[in-house]
């Protein structure tokens, strides 16, 4: 199948026949804005996304982890639930927050006096609000690795930290962050290549606008644009190519940035 997409990346399909071109498609995706344009937005929405919500994560993890195991399984389950729904469901869910007339969203802003807000026709703010939804819907798988992770660091460190001064906040970044690393790391590279190829949010929610070029198109919604709007086959195969190496490029960086051995 990725011989079969590579291969295809370096032909022209017409009526079920194909011709070769060599590099004409990855000719034109580098000189084409819109393609550009996608890929800053895929740039944006995974920085902002990935970091944000394992921060977010993290912080919860900690909060959930100093209450007792009941109460943890309680929390560890409310945030993971949402997860176990499909995109394409809490993507529908957040179409009617959003909504600028019956959203629950504007509803709040309304009882301090702040008018309705545009939030998915917008172009200077639909790709944030596209983001604020992937991180609040996506935490709970985070939340359950790293309170899992908390309770294989040994209570010794805790103690020595504790003896020699250091306050609960400064145990959190001093001994339980560090400690995390490899979690962290996991966390990172997974979130990264899952979050760059974003597309169901997007589908639904504002299929690549508003304006042009798209405001939150993504590389993932450009290339089924390609392939199922302007049936151009040989196109996506060419940027899903293009995609898949900046996806191996950061993968590989990350790697040699977070990577360690962690040994306690």
């Amino acid at each position: 199948m990725v011989v079969s997409v590579i291969a295809l990346a370096f032909q022209e399909m017409y009526y079920g026949q194909t011709e070769w071109v060599g590099l004409r498609h990855f000719e034109w995706i580098f000189k084409d804005p819109q393609f550009w344009n996608s890929m800053k937005n895929t740039l944006v929405y995974t920085i902002a996304t990935v970091p944000g919500g394992i921060l977010l994560a993290l912080v919860l993890s900690e909060f959930i982890f100093r209450r007792s195991a009941r109460v943890q399984v309680f929390y560890k389950s409310a945030y993971y639930l949402p997860s176990v729904v499909s995109t394409a469901i809490l993507s529908l869910v957040w179409l009617w927050i959003y909504n600028p007339f019956y959203g629950i969203l504007n509803f709040f802003l309304s009882l301090f006096g702040i008018e309705p807000v545009n939030w998915l026709t917008n172009p200077q703010i639909a790709l944030f609000s596209v983001i604020l939804m992937s991180i609040i819907g996506g935490v709970g798988v985070s939340v359950v690795f790293l309170t899992a992770a908390m309770g294989a660091i040994p209570t010794e460190l805790y103690d020595a930290a504790k003896i020699d001064g250091a306050g609960e906040w400064q145990r959190f970044w001093s001994v339980t962050v560090p400690l995390l690393r490899p979690t962290l790391l996991y966390l990172f590279v997974v979130g990264f290549i899952g979050n760059f190829q974003v597309f169901e949010q997007i589908y639904i929610m504002t299929q690549g606008g508003p304006g042009y070029p798209g405001a939150t198109e993504t590389v993932g919604y450009l290339i089924y644009s390609s392939a199922f709007t302007s049936l151009n086959l040989g196109l996506a195969a060419a940027q899903s190519v293009v995609l898949f190496f900046a996806i191996l490029i950061f993968s590989v960086v990350q790697f040699r940035v977070f990577a360690s051995e962690v040994e306690y």
